[in-house]
């Protein structure tokens, strides 16, 4: 009889954290769903003693194409209002929050605004999230984990017109990562390291924005959506329970599949073997 071989997964531990500091990079169709998801967490979270600072990254504006397929209202489009100041105050109005908004394009210097060097006797950890659909955005977020160290998590959802996938991991330099015999490591690679073609520029092609193409049909009007609840599973985990268990997850609507991808040595060593010379 052949023995059956299952590999040893691992998780990240982040320890006794008692503050968050979250940036969303893109608040279009993924993203503008997903600050309400962090929103709500950040709220929950609150009731549990631990801290959420929200600040939403976006230089774009609502317009007509956006309600619907976005979490705007036709009004919004109509005044045409930044959608980083749409969400923040809505949200921050609805839950009693203060989220922050950064009508701008995202650069990688714009972190160190950001990331708080004195954490004032608190234990926190810092995550972006990109949910942007440019290789250059994406570039920018690459440049901020290697300039931290890895001190900052970075957390990657993209996708196309039925699947896409969602990548976690805050190292650039894969043989920082250790695995111990109780099934914890140090880090993750970076989802720039996992998938390099990320920041690669995209196929020329004769391009029709998400809304364009849900309305042909071309695009599924749910897809967003699913990445932006994925994203949010991961991030309340790493919130709540203060952990990440997978370097990232696949999924498909068209037939609804979804994979996760474990932490495990072999997963790791696929990533070194995917890095460019």
């Amino acid at each position: 009889m052949q023995s059956l071989n299952i590999e040893k997964t691992y998780r990240v531990l982040l320890g006794d954290v008692n503050r968050f500091r979250i940036m969303l990079v893109g608040c279009g169709g993924t993203g503008s769903t997903l600050a309400l998801f962090l929103a709500g967490l950040a709220f929950h979270a609150q009731q549990k003693g631990i801290q959420i600072d929200l600040t939403l990254v976006d230089h774009d504006h609502v317009d007509t194409t956006n309600p619907g397929r976005q979490n705007f209202a036709p009004v919004e489009a109509v005044n045409g209002f930044p959608k980083v100041s749409s969400l923040a105050t809505r949200l921050s109005s609805a839950y009693g929050l203060a989220i922050s908004a950064w009508p701008v394009r995202y650069e990688a210097g714009l972190a160190s605004d950001w990331f708080d060097y004195n954490a004032g006797g608190q234990t926190q950890a810092h995550l972006i999230i990109g949910c942007v659909d440019s290789h250059r955005g994406r570039q920018e977020i690459a440049k901020t984990v290697e300039t931290f160290h890895g001190r900052i998590y970075a957390l990657d959802s993209g996708n196309a017109e039925f699947n896409g996938q969602i990548l976690m991991g805050n190292l650039i330099h894969l043989e920082q990562i250790k695995l111990d015999r109780l099934g914890l490591c140090t880090g993750l690679p970076s989802p720039y390291v996992q998938e390099p073609g990320l920041l690669e520029p995209e196929e020329a092609q004769q391009a029709l924005s998400c809304a364009e193409m849900m309305l042909r049909e071309e695009q599924s009007l749910m897809i967003n959506r699913l990445a932006a609840a994925i994203a949010a599973q991961f991030v309340t985990d790493f919130v709540l329970n203060r952990q990440v268990m997978q370097m990232g997850a696949v999924f498909n609507l068209d037939p609804t599949v979804m994979r996760p991808i474990l932490i495990t040595q072999a997963n790791i060593n696929q990533c070194q073997k995917k890095r460019r010379p």
